[in-house]
């Protein structure tokens, strides 16, 4: 495993190929308290089934991802858009988030109030940096 710039990116790329190849896990994600935060509002909107945080090397920390089982359909696989990256965030103002996918999918949005979906945080008027729009 190597090290990346973009972790976040990583998963849901890594996320994105497995359901691509018709894998039901990703194992060997490194952890952070945020890859856990953007994992629980995969889940809680069903874009995966579950994760788990393994301890197997000492104080290295894994997350192992379930996926969903994906058919033949192609409209089962996951379109991920990134607009922030590291070396250009991108913020936006409760005002300018807008649906995603005519309410079918969810953006990921860093606020002051913590890591959430952009309908709520639009609902809340908390503006922040959206970090990706997965439908």
């Amino acid at each position: 495993m190597s090290f990346t710039t973009a972790p976040i990116h990583d998963m849901l790329i890594r996320i994105k190929n497995a359901y691509m190849a018709r894998r039901t896990s990703v194992s060997g994600v490194y952890h952070s308290a945020f890859k856990e935060n953007v994992l629980k509002l995969l889940k809680e909107y069903g874009f995966i089934i579950d994760y788990t945080v393994d301890a197997t090397n000492g104080e290295k920390k894994y997350i192992t991802i379930t996926l969903k089982q994906v058919g033949g359909n192609a409209d089962d696989i996951p379109v991920i858009k990134f607009f922030s990256k590291p070396s250009r965030p991108w913020y936006v103002g409760y005002k300018q988030i807008r649906s995603v996918a005519n309410g079918k999918g969810i953006g990921i949005l860093s606020t002051s109030e913590g890591l959430m979906a952009a309908h709520v945080a639009k609902k809340r008027k908390l503006g922040g940096e959206l970090l990706a729009e997965i439908y």
